[in-house]
């Protein structure tokens, strides 16, 4: 069983940062979901927003607890990593402002708004990480000319 899993990554910064996205966002579309909301486009997008990313990211670790990073050279997993975690926390903050301005003093629309401006905060977090995993990963020095005489 232990050449199959990889439970590194979920014990890893990155791996707990995912599932706690992945949980309070889960919270934050149940929160819109479990209301009559008034302004539809403004939750339909924050509901699409905050389910699609939970998916995507349940997907990389999913991806990430298989062993497919190990197994795939030809793909930077930090970079991509880097890439969801950055346009998650666009889409992300976006729906999350859009619904916390639309929430009409709800209780629970504030709350999923909250939730999601959370879920955003998490995201920036894991881009830093991304971030100075990505600066580690880099050789040092200047780079190798190669002289063609």
């Amino acid at each position: 069983m232990m050449g199959i899993l990889f439970l590194e990554y979920l014990r890893s910064k990155q791996g707990i940062l995912k599932l706690a996205q992945i949980a309070i966002l889960l919270v934050a579309f149940a929160c819109v979901r479990s209301t009559w909301y008034n302004s539809f486009y403004a939750y339909g997008f924050f509901e699409g927003v905050t389910l699609g990313y939970s998916i995507t990211v349940a997907v990389f670790l999913f991806l990430m607890v298989f062993g497919v990073p190990k197994r795939t050279s030809f793909v930077n997993w930090t970079i991509a990593e880097f890439v969801l975690d950055t346009l998650g926390f666009i889409f992300i903050s976006t729906g999350s402002i859009v619904a916390a301005v639309k929430s009409y003093d709800t209780p629970i629309l504030v709350a999923a708004s909250v939730c999601g401006l959370l879920a955003s905060y998490l995201s920036v977090v894991s881009v830093i990480l991304s971030f100075v995993a990505a600066r580690r990963s880099q050789p040092e020095g200047p780079p190798v000319q190669n002289m063609v005489s």
